[in-house]
């Protein structure tokens, strides 16, 4: 399955990552551990893969000139509103302090700031300091979420889903999944969380690149074949 391809990874051991990594092995390919990624080893691009962290993953994918595929950033405010389950909107940094708290509030582009439920603007504005006021986020209201779902996305099927939190039907949380996993708007490739919001039933919480997402209980063997397609040269 992966006879050719070399998977660069973090050299830090990893429960998940590794057992990805054993997966890979085990399909034929070939893992190497880095410990100094910005300075990669000679490996042909084509043959390339990468699964890790951003800074890992980003580095490399420059160092090497490759190609890492992501779902777009503002996936939520394009998507059939029915799969959201709650009120979600864009906006920046300035203009959310002026909404009604509590509000859900995250970075439109991933890790830029902790991703929460922020009780006023205060420590929202504390969390955000130094980051322009035009910073775009994605604001939502706060909703109960009973159980969660993660599904690694291949073609426009979802190849494994597991439960990683709380407790839910797990095969009505893959037929949503799968469901989201055919919207045009999504790469071959990616990794999508939905949530049991109470009352309202699953809910798509957000979309990861495949290249940076942790298994979550999913696995390992399908996830890395969603892996081998998410870096292109």
């Amino acid at each position: 399955m992966f006879h050719g391809l070399i998977l660069l990874i973090p050299a830090k051991a990893d429960p998940e990552r590794d057992a990805v990594a054993h997966a890979w092995e085990l399909g034929g390919g070939t893992v190497l551990r880095l410990d100094r990624f910005w300075s990669p080893p000679d490996v042909p691009p084509a043959r390339t893969r990468l699964y890790g962290n951003d800074a890992f993953c980003l580095v490399l994918a420059q160092k090497l000139g490759l190609t890492l595929v992501s779902p777009p950033d503002d996936l939520l405010l394009d998507v059939d509103p029915a799969w959201l389950k709650r009120e979600v909107h864009g906006s920046t940094l300035e203009r959310i302090v002026t909404e009604p708290f509590p509000r859900f509030v995250k970075p439109r582009v991933p890790k830029v700031f902790r991703a929460a439920v922020w009780s006023g603007p205060e420590p929202l504005t504390a969390e955000c300091r130094g980051l322009a006021p035009e910073t775009p986020v994605l604001s939502s209201e706060v909703v109960t979420l009973r159980a969660e779902a993660r599904a690694w996305v291949l073609n426009g099927h979802g190849v494994t889903c597991a439960l990683y939190e709380g407790d839910g039907d797990l095969t009505e949380a893959r037929a949503f999944l799968d469901t989201v996993a055919r919207s045009p708007m999504l790469p071959r490739t990616c990794v999508l969380d939905a949530a049991w919001v109470e009352g309202r039933g699953w809910a798509l919480l957000e979309a990861n690149a495949a290249w940076g997402a942790g298994l979550n209980g999913c696995n390992a063997a399908e996830a890395a074949r969603c892996i081998a397609e998410a870096t292109r040269a």
